[in-house]
């Protein structure tokens, strides 16, 4: 993410006018299936998803050649999604069994390692740095198959930390930067509608909304050093937008004639009552 200080110089607008042009590149792995690009670090190197009639894969994508990330193992076998990458080439993500998802953290040396949150029902690895620290998502259902809460994590070295937005009902940790801010996500009652936050480097966690007339639901997926993020917006028409922070300034990333717009990636909000 770090490249995107490189825009900054085009992209301080003012709020009113989000909506900025700039050029776009198809990316598609497979002729008849889809293919989801979550994540690019400072080499070009993108990862996501991509496969046909739900049958997908973690993938890298590299000089424009799509490249299953550790195939001979789980992540080929099973449902699986790449969702972020850093320059030494680690990679999080998520995968599906018959119990639920699991987070994990393939290193460069192609050990593929499970993170799961102890007791959670479901985890889910959304971003890592440069120093090999990790965060996500866990939630936790009952017996019955009930949604009780979700938090978010940080993982280093097999060791997990729960994080949670102070008085929230549900939290979602989706980036970290390599002095150790956050971003995500999170809800409380009564109407358990989404803010972004950010915690910084000394826990102060401050919250807001992309400033959008009928904005109904704000997610940051990422941070990089500079403080540059990036993440989805909902506008009074239920419509999915990306979004790219500067400071104050806020500008809206569309893609050409298309019906929505992820960047990073959408997380399955918890009122939903499905798994992550």
């Amino acid at each position: 993410m770090k490249k995107l200080v490189l825009l900054a110089c085009i992209l301080l607008v003012p709020v009113a006018s989000l909506y900025a042009q700039f050029n776009f590149t198809n990316i598609d792995c497979t002729a008849n299936g889809e293919t989801a690009a979550r994540s690019i670090n400072n080499f070009g190197e993108i990862v996501g998803r991509t496969g046909q009639n739900g049958d997908d894969h973690a993938v890298l994508i590299k000089a424009g050649k799509c490249i299953p990330l550790a195939p001979n193992t789980i992540l080929g076998t099973n449902w699986s999604e790449a969702l972020k990458n850093n320059d030494r080439g680690d990679v999080v993500g998520e995968y599906d069994d018959s119990v639920g998802a699991h987070g994990f953290l393939l290193s460069k040396k192609g050990v593929l390692t499970t993170l799961d949150f102890p007791g959670a029902s479901d985890t889910v690895a959304y971003g890592i740095n440069e120093f090999g620290t990790v965060v996500g998502a866990w939630d936790l259902y009952d017996s019955d198959g009930n949604f009780i809460a979700e938090h978010g994590f940080t993982w280093k070295k097999g060791s997990f930390s729960q994080v949670d937005y102070p008085g929230s009902a549900d939290t979602f940790v989706g980036g970290i930067n390599d002095f150790g801010a956050l971003v995500g996500e999170w809800d409380a009652p009564p109407d358990y509608t989404a803010h972004g936050f950010v915690r910084s480097i000394t826990g102060k966690f401050t919250t807001y909304d992309v400033p959008v007339a009928g904005e109904i639901y704000t997610q940051p997926n990422d941070i990089n050093d500079l403080g540059l993020i990036i993440g989805v917006y909902f506008d009074a028409s239920d419509m999915e937008h990306g979004f790219l922070q500067v400071g104050p300034w806020f500008t809206s990333l569309d893609y050409p004639a298309a019906y929505l717009t992820d960047l990073g990636h959408q997380h399955l909000w918890p009122d939903c009552r499905q798994p992550l």
